[in-house]
Parts: structure tokens; sequence; C-alpha cells
């Protein structure tokens, strides 16, 4: 009976061992590295479109006739910090993307009420909301949306105790 009783107060004690170690191990993980610096920094919006077949002189003559002109105010306004086109030239398959946008912008506070800071460029480069939405609807029929996401960029640094 002592030889049991011995027995399991060894396995009490190795249990509780491995609790302690275990408790110290988690603790640990969870405790910030302190040497690693995350900065936010710009939001892009990236906006991926599948031209239609034969629409690619049309989709062309539009980014030169309207989007850039657009943006180019919108980035003197301090709007846009930034903005890219882009080609796909590794489709997955023939319904991919081919044709890329970006519109940069300084952080998530410069998309608040952007509409109301973007509508008066827009509506100038146009000439009135009919063109406006003649010229969306146009664009609408040439290309098709394949994806729209919002990317936030942040920057990795050494922290103020991290090696260099």
């Amino acid at each position: 009976m002592k030889k049991y009783r011995i027995l399991t107060l060894l396995l009490v004690f190795i249990v509780l061992a491995i609790l302690v170690v275990a408790r110290l191990t988690r603790v640990s993980a969870q405790q910030p590295a302190g040497s690693v610096k995350v900065t936010p920094t710009t939001v892009t919006r990236v906006i991926l479109f599948k031209v239609n077949p034969g629409q690619r002189p049309a989709f062309d003559q539009d980014v030169m006739d309207n989007l850039i002109p657009v943006f180019e105010e919108e980035k003197k306004a301090g709007i846009l910090t930034d903005y890219m086109f882009f080609n796909n030239v590794t489709a997955d398959n023939p319904n991919d993307w081919n044709v890329g946008m970006t519109q940069t912008y300084a952080n998530y506070a410069a998309l608040d009420n952007l509409g109301d800071r973007t509508d008066p460029i827009t509506l100038k480069h146009y000439g009135s909301a009919v063109k406006q939405q003649a010229a969306a609807s146009h664009r609408n029929q040439i290309r098709t949306v394949v994806s729209n996401r919002l990317l936030r960029e942040v920057h990795y640094s050494r922290g103020a105790n991290g090696n260099s």
C-alpha cells in the first residue's frame, strides 16, 4: 500500500512540474519581443480588372482621357498620394484579371468623407453628373472588376532595444 502512495505522489509531482513548465513557457511566448517595431503607413486600394476581349484600346483611352486627369487633380488636392496601373503577365486562367490599378492614400483618415472631396473634382472633369454616369456605364461595358481590396502597408524596423 505504501508503494502505491509513493507512486501516486510521484505522479502528482510530475504532473505539477509539467503544468508549471507549460505555464512559464506560455507566459514567455506571449510577452512582446520589444525589438521589432511595426509602423502602419499608407492605405492602398487595389482594383483588378478583366478587360473584355477587343476592348483594350477603349480601356486605355478611358484611362488617358478620364482616370489619369482625375487622379492627377486628386493628387494636387492632397487626396491621393499616388496611383498606378499595371498588367498581369502571369494569368492563371482565361478569366483571370489582366489589368490592375492602385490608388494610395496617406492613411485611413484620408478615406473619411472621400466622396465629398472627390465629387467636385470628377464633376468638374466630366462637366455634368449625366456625362459622369455615361462614362461610368461605358467603363462597365469594356471591363469587369475581378477584385477590389484595401491594403495597409506596414514597415518593420528594430525597436530601441533591438539589434540593428
